[in-house]
């Protein structure tokens, strides 16, 4: 049909399936951080960012953006960097919902634990064998504030 929504889904299909990267590396491939952040970070992230940068540099999605892909139990919400399109973030013990608005989530869950809307870049992660990253940590990788 060739929408948006196709091309995002072979791009991961492609990180995934056939390159064997993990969600993590695909958030960094489709939003990476700017450079600017990337220069902050130490030495061995640097390389590593720059390194997905040149190789995967036309999987980089330009313009406004919020995806949310489900792959083998786990699941990662991700915006645009500059958090041009809506994504807000709603945890419930062990549940994790990720709708564009949070009285999305309110419908279905009325007593959130906590809700929380990302800085744009910031990836969310969420697994069934493992409790949600912190959004402290997940901020401060997405500012490229990484340490060794």
């Amino acid at each position: 049909m060739q929408t948006d929504t196709e091309v995002i889904a072979h791009a991961v299909d492609l990180l995934v399936r056939r390159h064997g990267v993990s969600i993590e590396i695909v958030a960094k491939v489709l939003a990476p951080p700017f450079w600017t952040h990337i220069e902050r970070c130490c030495p061995e992230e640097q390389r590593a960012l720059r390194t997905l940068r040149r190789v995967y540099g036309g999987l980089l999605l330009n313009g406004p953006f919020t995806v949310i892909i489900a792959h083998h139990g786990e699941m990662i919400g991700l915006t645009d960097r500059i958090g041009s399109r809506p994504l807000t973030v709603g945890v419930k013990r062990s549940v994790i919902y990720l709708p564009s608005v949070e009285s999305a989530i309110r419908l279905i869950c009325p007593d959130l634990d906590r809700t929380w809307i990302p800085m744009g870049g910031e990836r969310i992660v969420g697994r069934l064998d493992k409790p949600l990253e912190s959004n402290k940590v997940l901020a401060a990788e997405a500012e490229g504030v990484r340490k060794c």
